[in-house]
Order: structure tokens, then C-alpha cells, then sequence
């Protein structure tokens, strides 16, 4: 069973090395929109999800997922299930 991520600064630091180079992050402007990152922990983009062009994802490589036991990944667009 996924452990709930707890919105630190050590998961966001970590954040910050996956979801900085993702595809679909910066592309998408996703840094202007609450939660502004760790989707995992804070929840989906606030922007509109028909707004949003998938281009990758990056969740499924990042320690954040490995360490908490999550699986899939695009959290920014889906949120967390």
C-alpha cells in the first residue's frame, strides 16, 4: 500500500531534480499554477486539465515514488488516486 508523501522541503528538493527537466512541466507553465510542484504530496495542477498537453512524464523514475511506494505517475495532471 502507497505511503501518504509528506509535503517537505527534502521531498520537494527532490521534486525539484525530476519535475524541473519533465516534459510536461515546464512546457505547460505548471510553476504558475497551485500547487506549483510535488503533485504527489500536494495534489493535481489547478490548471485545466484540457489545458494541459501531455509531452512525458517523469514521476515513474523519481525517488520521491520509489521511496513512498507510489505507482503510475503524472500527478500534475491527474492527481494522486
Amino acid at each position: 500500500m502507497p505511503e501518504k508523501v509528506p509535503d517537505t522541503p527534502e521531498n520537494m528538493e527532490i521534486c525539484k531534480r525530476f519535475c524541473g527537466p519533465c516534459p510536461t512541466f515546464k512546457p505547460n507553465e505548471l510553476m504558475n499554477f497551485r500547487p506549483h510542484a510535488l503533485f504527489c504530496a500536494r495534489g493535481k495542477s489547478e490548471k485545466p486539465t484540457d489545458q494541459i498537453e501531455n509531452k512525458g512524464c517523469n514521476c515513474p523514475t523519481c525517488d520521491v515514488l520509489k521511496n513512498y511506494g507510489l505507482v503510475g505517475g503524472w500527478f500534475c495532471i491527474h492527481g494522486i488516486s
